[in-house]
This record gives structure tokens, C-alpha cells and sequence, in this order.
């Protein structure tokens, strides 16, 4: 079955591979049509008790309450058993999703046996090129041959990152243009610059899996989390415009290519305008933080980032 037909009803589902985006793109379409009430969501930072208090709590509004943990293979050794043990007698009314780029091979036979496993691997680099030239189409652009083996080349082979490069792409292009591999060196100079698009993006998603992982390679490659903090206060900025207007008005307030405006909206719209102020007064707060040398700056970055792609 493939996993645009799944919907979370069986008592537990685990999303294995080494493609981030896919993943997200799997959990998204379990937790399609359900309601946040009815949905907690954690990580390696979360205390593992909460999660335990989360599993043996019913959901007071809904008939069953999802519990999505992501990064699975970061959670301590007797963490991972208590959750194996947990899909080897289930509790009534509640779906567990296990989300990890690799797992341990009881954890998949006991999943194999409870509920569904979801693989997303990002395969041999042929396997992208289709996908590559559809998502280009779909952006109104031509990729092929050598440009897109260059693109590969210096974005990565994570769908995100390279969704994310058409995107740049497409700001910088004229509708129908072929892209070449002097194109595409000519506009990345190196990773960087995509692997700041692909943050905000993912931050802006609520994808805290991507979020967190392309943050530390953009501050493990020398980015200063002030600039990251300078690029995300003014992107937050944007989508509190974005929340309450049309794509149309937004493209025409902010100066953006109408796809670009309506791809903001759907973000802010994800948000919803409360939860935006809070996400805004939380950065400012932490901005404060790393000026008074509170505490160090990517740990404070981290902090945010996790508040605002789970919750508090």
C-alpha cells in the first residue's frame, strides 16, 4: 500500500529512511484531516516520561489520540524497548508513529506485525532524476542531462534541498527556460546558500526533523546564528502580513512572484495569527538571549526552533 493511501487508523506506523522530506511528507498525510487536539508530537529533546504520559492518556475531544516521535534513533537504548514494548501490546484508541533514518530490526517486525511500515529512502541518484524534472515542470522550468547531475551535485540528494534550489531557481528564471549547468554554478556558489532556503522553509513548515538537521550543518559550516535569527525574524514578519491577506495582496505588499506569495499564505495560514505573534515575541526573546550571553547561541536557536515547529 502505498503511503498516499494510508490514514492513521491501524495502532501504530514507523517512517524508516534516510530522506528527510519524504518523511515529513509521510507523517503530513497521516495526520491529514485529524485534529490538533488529537496529536502530540516529539523528539530526542522531549523528556521521555511526557511521552509515556502522552501514550496512556486518552484524548478527551477525539476518539484517538496520535503520538508522532521523530528522530527515534536518538532516543536512549531502554527509551527505543519501552516504545517496542508499547507496540507489542498497544493501549486502546491510540496510534503511534515512529519516525527514525534507521531503525532497529525488532522495531520493524513488531511494526510489520501491528501497523504499517513507511519507507523513505532517497535511493540511487537515477532514481531522482524523474522526480527532479517533474518538480522543475511543475515550477516552469526545463532540467536535464548534466544540470541536473550539477544541482545534485551541489545541493544533496534530499528532495527538500532540492525542491527548495527550483524554487531559487524559479525566482531568478523567466518561465520556460532550460536550465544549463552554467545556470546552475552560477547561481550556488555553494550549499549554503540552498541550505538557508531549505531552513527558513522548514522552520516555516513546521518540519522540525528538517528544521533541526539543516540547522546544524549551516552552523557546523560557520553561518553566525545571528544572521539565522536576522533571516527568520524577517521571513515571521512576512507571513504575520501573509496570514490575514490573499495571495494576490501579499504578492503585490511584498513585491513576490504570485507563487511565491501563495506558498508564503499556506505557510502563515499553518501557523494561524496567534500562534505567529507567539513564534515572533519567542525569537525576540531569544535574541535578548544571545546578547546578554545568557546562554550559547546555537543552543538558544535550537530552543526556538523546537518550540515552534512542536509547540511548547
Amino acid at each position: 500500500m502505498s503511503s498516499s493511501s494510508i490514514k492513521p487508523r491501524l495502532s501504530s506506523y514507523v517512517v524508516v529512511g534516510d530522506d528527510p522530506h519524504l518523511a515529513e511528507v509521510a507523517v503530513a498525510k497521516l495526520l491529514d484531516g485529524l485534529s490538533e487536539s488529537s496529536i502530540n508530537e516529539f523528539g530526542p529533546a522531549d523528556e521521555f516520561e511526557n511521552i509515556l504520559q502522552a501514550i496512556s492518556t486518552p484524548s478527551m475531544f477525539d476518539d484517538r489520540r496520535t503520538i508522532v516521535v521523530r528522530e527515534f534513533e536518538r532516543l536512549p537504548a531502554d527509551s527505543q524497548r519501552k516504545l517496542i514494548a508499547c507496540l507489542e501490546s498497544p493501549p486502546p484508541d491510540f496510534t503511534l508513529v515512529l519516525v527514525g533514518a534507521k531503525m532497529p530490526v525488532q522495531l520493524i517486525s513488531v511494526a510489520r506485525r501491528s501497523g504499517h511500515v513507511i519507507e523513505v529512502e532517497k535511493g540511487r541518484r537515477k532514481d531522482l532524476f524523474p522526480w527532479l524534472k517533474q518538480q522543475a515542470s511543475a515550477k516552469g522550468l526545463h532540467i536535464a542531462g548534466e544540470a541536473m547531475n550539477l544541482l545534485i551535485d551541489v545541493v544533496g540528494e534530499h528532495r527538500l534541498a532540492l525542491s527548495q534550489a527550483l524554487d531559487e531557481l524559479n525566482l531568478a528564471k523567466p518561465p520556460g527556460t532550460r536550465l544549463t549547468a552554467e545556470d546552475i554554478a552560477g547561481q550556488f556558489r555553494g550549499r549554503a546558500d540552498v541550505k538557508l532556503f531549505g531552513f527558513i522553509d522548514a522552520v516555516a513548515q513546521k518540519q522540525a526533523g528538517v528544521a533541526l538537521q539543516t540547522l546544524h550543518y549551516l552552523v557546523n559550516q560557520g553561518e553566525a546564528p545571528s544572521m539565522l535569527f536576522w533571516t527568520l525574524a524577517r521571513h515571521f514578519r512576512q507571513m504575520l502580513i501573509a496570514v490575514e491577506n490573499s495571495p494576490k495582496s501579499v504578492a503585490k505588499v511584498l513585491g513576490l512572484p504570485e507563487w511565491r506569495a501563495e506558498k508564503l499564505v499556506r505557510q502563515a495560514r499553518g501557523f494561524g495569527r496567534e500562534a505567529l505573534v507567539e513564534a515572533y515575541e519567542l525569537l525576540a526573546e531569544a535574541d535578548l538571549k544571545i546578547k546578554a550571553s545568557e546562554e550559547p547561541e546555537r543552543l538558544t536557536l535550537e530552543r526556538w526552533v523546537v518550540a515552534v515547529t512542536r509547540g511548547r
